[in-house]
């Protein structure tokens, strides 16, 4: 294809040409090498958060996959991170409901429910969302009595006895100020649950209770023929600390 320019004009002078007036192509200035590699040391920091929380999950009890994680569980518990990887292991445990009595001033009859209840909380999302209240309320639980304060060695302690004193008062202040907070934000979700379910159902007392359901094993349901909501799989959860074991 050829092209043909603009004649002259007849009075002899010459017509000013358009310029182009769309921008040229636009070059980044790279990253310097320290940049680089402080982008690839987060990244790669980032990536280890991510991973590591099911790695710890699933090597409980391993001393250097512990180590890490206590590293790295500030950063992972401040993005959520670590979060229903339980739910969805081969072996996903028990699941846990929350059962209510809302009781009246004037003699009406008590309304009782549980949640999560998949019979009347729909679209699916919404018994999502009432069945990760119930865990969460679950998990959250401590016993309302704290941790056990160690013995103070006698006077005629060793130095070693008193060495090992100190640091079991160590551990259990640090023991102590996680019971707290722990047991802070249980309270504070038990009494969100009783407020919420006065104000809708405009009672004046509520009692709660934690119900966990164990699931039937394979062999259970094979030979058995045992259902998965057998009434004595659902177990209510005490309150108090379970009785320590006798030696």
């Amino acid at each position: 294809m050829t092209t043909r320019k603009a004649a002259a004009p007849s009075d002899g002078t010459r017509k000013a040409e358009p310029q182009d007036a769309s921008p040229g192509p636009t070059t980044t200035a790279p990253w310097s090498l320290w940049i680089k590699a402080l982008a690839s040391a987060l990244i790669a920091f980032h990536l280890t958060a991510v991973l590591w929380g099911p790695l710890a999950f699933g090597s409980v009890g391993s001393p250097f996959s512990d180590g890490v994680f206590t590293v790295l569980r500030p950063y992972i518990d401040a993005l959520y991170l670590n979060h229903g990887y339980s739910f969805f292991a081969p072996d996903v445990g028990p699941s846990h409901l929350v059962r209510y009595k809302v009781e009246f001033p004037d003699g009406r009859e008590s309304v009782v429910g549980v949640f999560p209840n998949l019979a009347i909380e729909r679209p699916r999302l919404l018994y999502h969302r009432h069945f990760m209240l119930s865990e969460a309320l679950s998990n959250r639980f401590v016993p309302p009595r704290p941790p056990p304060e160690p013995t103070p060695p006698p006077l005629t302690a060793t130095t070693a006895d008193r060495t090992r004193y100190r640091i079991q008062k160590q551990d259990y202040e640090r023991a102590l100020a996680a019971w707290k907070h722990q047991r802070q934000q249980y309270d504070a979700m038990w009494h969100s649950f009783e407020q919420h379910l006065l104000n809708e159902h405009g009672g004046s007392k509520v009692t709660l209770t934690r119900i966990e359901h164990r699931l039937a094993m394979p062999a259970e349901v094979q030979y058995e023929g045992r259902r998965l909501n057998a009434a004595d799989s659902y177990i209510d959860l005490p309150e108090t600390a379970p009785p320590e074991p006798r030696p």
